[in-house]
Formats: structure tokens, C-alpha cells, sequence
């Protein structure tokens, strides 16, 4: 079993990260340091301004828009070229159980995603050290959150997409449903209906974690009451754990021929 999830790791790391696909990914991780550039370049920066900057522009982005985009487009293609080229018929065919395939390209598709993530949380840092005054502690403590949070946050949503993947041939309406508009606006209103969406447990740790009080743009603030830390993390992860139940389970019923 640990051969076959090592295999199937393997093979996500190689179809989305050895393409030339890879440069697209990269420029997308790019954006919010390119923000941060255009910002201290090009604008009136006041002493202090960079802490503002990362925590009410550059973690948010990174929240709505960086992270759902690049979990989206390296898992779903993953797992659709295997369904278009029938080797998805071939590995379900194995005496390997359906849960260790499905298990092999999340992790696969979890490695993929650090790399980026990393790249979209750590330039920003890297880009108001050398235009602003702030201390170099300051802005890669929040980088470092920053990266956790992110990592802790594509757990969930990777299993999401993988479970849709299977379970729908429509699985890009569908993940851009539930992680953008499930995610950041459901997830943000007040009511109960924020209690089922990832978005609203990964702000909680985004407001504890990287110290966001406000979003810069006034649209979909973080939570007023947001659940404890370790709530958050018991549901995200709980949530990660079902949907990759889910998902293999999706995978029985979805023909493969």
C-alpha cells in the first residue's frame, strides 16, 4: 500500500509540477508579492504601513483567492487526465484498495501545492523587506503563519476537490462553487450557515494566527466571534479525513469504462 501511494504521489508531482503548466502556477503565487511591489513602488508608504499591508491585503488575498485557485487547477486535471486516458480503469482494477488511490493523489497533490503556497506567502515578506522599515522579524512571523495557515487549509480543500473529482465530470463548477462562493461569502456571512462552510474555520485561524482584525477592502470580513483554534483545526482535519472517505466512495459508484 505505502509503494502504491508513493506511485500515485509520484505521478501528481510529475503532470502538474514537470509542465510547462508550472509557470502559470508560479506567476499566480507571484501576485500577491507583485501587489506588495506595485504598493511601495508606486504609492505613499507611511512607517508601518507594511505590517497593514500583509495582514489586511496579502493574507486575505491569499485566503480567496491564491490557495482555491491553485488547489482547483493542480488536483482536478489530475485526476480527469486519468478518467480521459482510462488509467484510472487500470488502477482501480488492482487488488489495491480504492481508498489508497484516492489517498496517493491527495497526498501527491498536497506536495504539489506547498511549494506554491510558500512562494505566495513568503514574497510579500521578502518584497517589504527591501522597501520597508519594519522589523525583518515582524514580517517573516507573519510569513511562517502565514505558510501554516495556508498548509493547514489545503488539506481540506484538496480532499474537497478530489471528492467532487471523482464523484462529478462538471467537478470545476462545482469546486469553484463551494470554495468561492460557499467559501468566501457563505462562510462569511453571520447565521449558522457559516458553521458548514472551510472558509469560516480557516479565517478563525487567520485572525488568531496572522492577527487580522479587517479586510482591506471592507468585503468579507473575518468573523466577529471566530471558533477557538482547536476547533478549527478538529474540523478542518475532520474534514479532510470525510471527504477523502467520500471521495473513495464516489469512486466506487462512478463508472470507469
Amino acid at each position: 500500500m505505502i509503494d502504491a501511494v508513493k506511485s500515485l504521489a509520484a505521478f501528481t508531482w510529475r503532470s502538474r509540477m514537470q509542465s510547462a503548466g508550472i509557470f502559470v502556477f508560479i506567476a499566480l503565487a507571484l501576485i500577491p508579492a507583485a501587489i506588495c511591489f506595485v504598493a511601495f513602488k508606486f504609492g505613499n508608504s507611511a512607517p508601518g504601513d507594511e505590517l497593514v499591508l500583509l495582514r489586511e491585503y496579502v493574507v486575505p488575498i491569499n485566503i480567496y483567492l491564491t490557495l482555491p485557485f491553485i488547489v482547483i487547477f493542480l488536483t482536478l486535471p489530475t485526476v480527469g487526465s486519468l478518467y480521459e486516458k482510462g488509467a484510472i480503469a487500470y488502477m482501480f482494477t488492482r487488488p489495491t484498495p480504492r481508498w489508497v488511490c484516492v489517498f496517493g493523489l491527495f497526498v501527491g497533490s498536497f506536495i504539489s501545492t506547498l511549494p506554491l503556497l510558500l512562494i505566495s506567502a513568503l514574497a510579500p515578506s521578502l518584497v517589504c523587506t527591501l522597501f520597508a522599515d519594519a522589523d525583518t522579524g515582524d514580517l517573516f512571523n507573519i510569513a511562517f503563519m502565514q505558510s501554516l495557515l495556508l498548509a493547514v487549509a489545503a488539506l481540506p480543500y484538496i480532499a474537497l476537490c478530489l471528492l467532487l473529482a471523482f464523484w462529478s465530470k462538471k467537478s470545476l463548477l462545482w469546486a469553484s462553487f463551494f470554495l468561492f462562493f460557499w467559501g468566501s461569502v457563505i462562510g462569511s456571512l453571520p447565521g449558522s450557515a457559516k458553521l458548514w462552510s472551510i472558509h469560516h474555520y480557516v479565517m478563525g485561524l487567520a485572525k488568531s494566527w496572522c492577527d487580522i482584525d479587517k479586510v482591506a477592502s471592507g468585503l468579507i470580513p473575518p468573523s466577529d466571534d471566530p471558533p477557538l483554534n482547536i476547533v478549527s483545526l478538529v474540523v478542518l482535519l475532520g474534514m479532510c479525513c470525510v471527504f477523502i472517505y467520500l471521495a473513495q466512495l464516489a469512486a466506487k459508484k462512478r463508472d470507469i469504462y
